[in-house]
């Protein structure tokens, strides 16, 4: 759980550092779960570093992902920040290769978009310069929400010219993110290795159902754009719970209610 100091500062800005969240021997599994998952996952296309990949790492052949949703340094916290009827959207690995331009991962109106909290990891060391996560602090609000987008259409200036915060990292570190925040990440090497954890807010309204709904049909365009349109977005072994844990249970039912299984 997040101490009341965390709690705060993610209310006010969007984002909390939890450092050594992982053991160095968590990290040398992370480390050798991605690197099996997406060769196993672009088989067509071994990674040259002309092209980011990605993938949901849920299925058996990587068990320590498949059970970061369900670790309580993780589900109890998005419980803390938004809910206890929050949902697992996904634990997921990235080979990234260059420049991440900002933007924020989903919008701040409720009547179109959903949110929640993106936890996020690097498997390499990173800072200001060489991949780590930037972030506008209390972007995740309006006025301000949008007056940084507008800014930003307007001036359309370098990433590194934006005021922001870099949350400069180590192996073990994690940063836990309110996707409405505006961020990027400036002069990453090609093939930088991060992950994220992600939890959506449970919606209670129909307006909220359907933000959510319009938002599980983008994420349904994420393996078309990563080039695996045939792959099935989350591994069939995750969807038969074979533990019967009950969290993932009460997630399993609500993605298929909400289209995220369609």
């Amino acid at each position: 759980m997040l101490t009341p100091q965390q709690l705060k500062h993610y209310e006010t800005f969007g984002f909390a550092i939890l450092q050594d969240y992982f053991t160095s021997k968590e990290m040398d599994t992370i480390s050798d779960e991605l690197d099996r998952g997406l060769d196993a996952a672009y088989p067509h296309e071994p990674f040259d570093g002309s092209l980011r990949q990605w993938s949901l790492l849920m299925g058996p052949e990587t068990p320590f992902y498949a059970h970061l949703g369900e670790d309580p340094r993780f589900c109890e916290v998005a419980e803390q920040l938004h809910g206890e009827d929050c949902f697992l959207m996904g634990s997921d690995a990235n080979r990234y290769i260059g420049d991440t331009h900002w933007h924020p991962d989903h919008g701040v109106d409720p009547t179109k978009d959903c949110w929640g909290v993106k936890f996020a990891f690097y498997l390499d060391p990173v800072d200001a310069d060489t991949g780590a996560l930037r972030i506008i602090p209390g972007s995740h609000r309006n006025p301000y929400h949008d007056d940084v987008e507008a800014t930003l259409s307007e001036t359309k200036p370098a990433i590194n010219e934006v005021p922001s915060f870099a949350c400069e990292a180590e192996p073990g570190d994690v940063v836990a993110l309110d996707m409405r925040c505006w961020h990027a990440s400036y002069g990453g090497s090609k093939g930088r290795r991060m992950s994220t954890v992600v939890f959506y807010t449970n919606p209670h309204t129909p307006i909220e159902e359907e933000a959510t709904r319009h938002r599980a049909r983008i994420n349904a365009g994420s393996l078309p754009r990563f080039r695996r349109p045939n792959d099935p977005m989350y591994d069939p072994h995750w969807l038969s719970n074979p533990e019967a844990n009950e969290r993932r249970a009460r997630w399993i039912h609500r993605l298929g209610e909400l289209a995220f299984l369609d």
